[in-house]
């Protein structure tokens, strides 16, 4: 056996290492490839994303425009809207004052009012005290006429002539009765006219609220009432149904 030529052992072996060299450059190969190829497609990245920076900064600027576009419209709309209601609320506060000062024209037109109906029912008031006896005195007037033509029909001359002429002195009397009579008849008719009324109480029982007492009659023979009225020296007068005169009386004991 020749020593120099290598044995099977020894040719497995350089085989196999072989081999294992040819995977191993195969493997370092495609391992550089793939570094390769990763490089490239950063650096096209690289080469793209300007572009895209470009575009979004485009797209920023465009969208900040717009943003500043609606944030100025807004701005307008929001003025536009607190003027409305500056002006309504001027609208409004402009009517409050209107209404105040028809208010206070209205208050001081009552005011007004009032004192002039007070003043008003003060002077009639003083008119109705004053002027209250207006009808009665009207009334009375023709009493006065009556006592004025009475007076006249009796005159010095001629009680002088009827003097020496007891005829005439007799017609003289019966005709001043005659006018007297009248005149009284014509007074108690204005009375009652007016609501005062005579009374006469003889013979009625004594009554304090209508009679005053003057003084005492005896009863005597006369067989009157004790306490009844017996003479009466002043009538007594009601006015409506308020005694306005008691009447002065003397009264049975």
């Amino acid at each position: 056996m020749n020593n120099d030529a290598p044995s099977s052992s020894s040719r497995l072996f350089i085989s196999s290492f072989a081999s294992r060299g040819k995977n191993t450059s195969s493997r370092c190969v495609s391992t550089t490839s793939l570094a390769r190829n990763t490089q490239k497609e950063g650096e096209r990245e690289q080469q793209q994303q300007p572009k895209g920076d470009d575009d979004g900064g485009k797209n920023n600027s465009q969208e900040k425009k717009a943003a500043t576009a609606e944030g100025d419209g807004a701005t307008g709309g929001g003025k536009e809207q607190e003027e409305e209601q500056n002006e309504q609320e001027q609208n409004e506060m402009a009517e409050k004052d209107a209404l105040i000062v028809e208010l206070n024209e209205r208050h001081l037109r009552t005011l007004a009012d009032m004192e002039n109906l007070r003043t008003r029912t003060q002077r009639q008031n003083e008119d109705a005290k004053k002027f209250a006896v207006q009808g009665f005195a009207k009334d009375l007037l023709d009493v006065a006429d009556n006592m004025d033509r009475a007076c006249a029909t009796v005159t010095e001359e001629i009680i002088a002539e009827a003097k020496n002429d007891a005829g005439k002195l007799e017609t003289l009397l019966r005709s001043f009765k005659e006018g007297v009579e009248l005149t009284q008849r014509q007074l108690s008719s204005g009375f009652k006219k007016n609501g005062l009324v005579k009374f006469d109480p003889v013979d009625e029982p004594f009554d304090a609220n209508e009679h005053m007492a003057l003084f005492n009659v005896p009863v005597g023979e006369t067989k009157k009432e004790p306490g009844s009225v017996a003479v009466v020296t002043k009538a007594g007068y009601r006015l409506h149904d308020r005694v306005v005169r008691a009447a002065e009386v003397g009264v049975y004991q």
